[in-house]
């Protein structure tokens, strides 16, 4: 699953050798931002002392492993001096609360104005969108040779992470392979590395519809893009005690808070979920009983899951591949996992299950016994010989510890804020309900118990009701 860091794009500028630069500001940290295209010869110092900044500022907010060693055409983000935005420049910078009325009224212009000179398609505006209120002369034509800022719009970014490969990427955002290798001036598709930045043009990030509502300071989603099959955070700061609930997706999205001022909910995409534009409202009442309502257009992007199997069982088929005796299990687990806990056990990136090859991803088709009916995987398989350990990837509390028929041997883990992991077809089992397991913790051995070809764990993970890819997990944390 991709890392993906949120910026809305600023305006576009040359900046001679160092190559287009590209000013945003990150939604999460409110923090000013420029993309620089490394050049032949540039070294990380010579880089920050261009930005009046420090080489472990730029190292730390790229995530550098190695400061010494950067590519030639490789982007980096660089904090710089903020925007100059006002009356005074012609300029607004959208600010939480505010809605494309509001902002026309302060300037003594109209939406219909404000809409024309920015290409917007409609009114809907979100935070940190850099406005032309139309106050300032119209621009002299270009001199001959000069180049011409493109138009003001939003940009979104990618950070690769380990395994990835352009295809895939292209494939998540719903964007062509050649469009992304154009705008980052790829001379070889082949070759990406783990951190590199990578900018997603044509895509849209989540936009508040109208503005944020007065007790709403901020609202951010992780990622930017959700993918059928993984996890999206919502992330939502009140500069007020509020009460906050809010739907997806025909889901209730439950939110985990300390303070009543700092919100942090999430949901599975289901798999099957057809790419597009969602709606995610949400329902606010502040302290003194006021009510609001707050709107998010989100995108959703496809999984990707294509991969068809076909599995042969070994036991009794009239029982392992009864669909009532599938579907009653089912919904055995489904009453344990979509239960929501306020506390949080998890803290960061999950670990692996166990020490052991992955036989068979998340999402893939398959079939059993040659059988016409297909079924989606909806979890991570590990081979391995009976006996091999199986690992708790992260703190929580057993909730289920039995065998079943389908799933063999299974225990599940509350890991609080609506997150449950299950182990299935394991051989030996160490805990019981309601027994506390930590990282790494040994919970049970690898077996064959269940409907199985052949010894393995097969890992589960479901976020607010709805099983996701776990190996997400492993990559992203989503604990803040």
């Amino acid at each position: 699953m991709a890392v993906v860091r949120r910026i809305c794009l600023l305006c576009i500028v040359l900046l001679g050798c160092a190559g287009i630069s590209i000013q945003a500001q990150d939604s999460e940290s409110q923090l000013t931002v420029t993309i620089h295209v490394v050049q032949r010869g540039e070294y990380l110092t010579a880089i920050a002392d261009l930005y009046d900044t420090t080489a472990d500022v730029i190292a730390r907010l790229n995530n550098l492993l190695d400061p010494s060693s950067l590519e030639v055409g490789q982007r980096l983000l660089v904090p710089i001096s903020g925007v100059d935005a006002g009356p005074s420049s012609g300029l607004h910078i959208v600010r939480p609360g505010e809605s494309l009325a509001a902002i026309a009224s302060a300037y003594g212009t109209t939406p219909e104005a404000i809409m024309q000179l920015n290409n917007l398609p409609d009114t809907t505006i979100y935070i940190g969108l850099v406005l032309n209120v139309g106050l300032l002369a119209p621009t002299p034509a270009p001199a001959a040779g000069q180049s011409v800022a493109p138009e003001v719009t939003s940009i979104v970014t990618h950070t690769v992470v380990p395994g990835e490969t352009l295809f895939r990427i292209a494939q998540t955002y719903g964007v062509e392979l050649a469009t992304i290798v154009s705008a980052n001036s790829l001379e070889n598709p082949q070759v990406i590395y783990p951190n590199q930045t990578l900018i997603i043009p044509g895509v849209t990030p989540p936009q508040i519809v109208d503005g944020l509502p007065p007790p709403i300071a901020s609202f951010d989603i992780l990622p930017i893009v959700l993918t059928e099959g993984q996890t999206a955070r919502f992330r939502v700061v009140s500069n007020q005690p509020i009460a906050l609930t809010g739907t997806m997706l025909s889901q209730t999205l439950n939110f985990s808070t300390a303070d009543n001022l700092l919100f942090i909910g999430l949901m599975g995409v289901p798999v099957g979920t057809q790419p597009g534009i969602y709606p995610a409202d949400f329902s606010i009442m502040d302290s003194a009983g006021n009510n609001y309502t707050m709107s998010a257009n989100v995108r959703v992007a496809a999984g990707g899951y294509v991969l068809a199997e076909d599995i042969l069982v070994t036991g009794d088929s009239n029982i392992l591949l009864d669909p009532g005796v599938e579907q009653a299990e089912e919904n055995t687990l489904r009453a344990f996992m979509s239960q929501f806990n306020p506390e949080r056990y998890f803290e960061g990136q999950f670990g692996l299950p166990a020490a052991a090859t992955i036989t068979s991803g998340f999402g893939n088709s398959r079939s059993y016994n040659a059988g016409s009916t297909i079924r989606v995987h909806l979890g991570t398989d590990f081979g391995g010989a009976p006996g091999t350990p199986v690992f708790a990837p992260a703190a929580g509390r057993v909730v289920l510890a039995d065998m079943l028929n389908i799933r063999g041997l299974a225990t599940v883990i509350d890991h609080g804020w609506g997150v449950y992991s299950g182990y299935w077809h394991q051989t030996e089992q160490y805990v019981r309900p309601g027994d506390l397991v930590q990282t790494g913790q040994v919970i049970g051995t690898i077996g064959s118990s269940g409907r199985v070809s052949g010894p393995h764990l097969h890992w589960e993970m479901w976020v607010n009701g709805t099983p996701i890819d776990p190996m997400e997990w492993t990559i992203i944390s989503f604990s803040s």
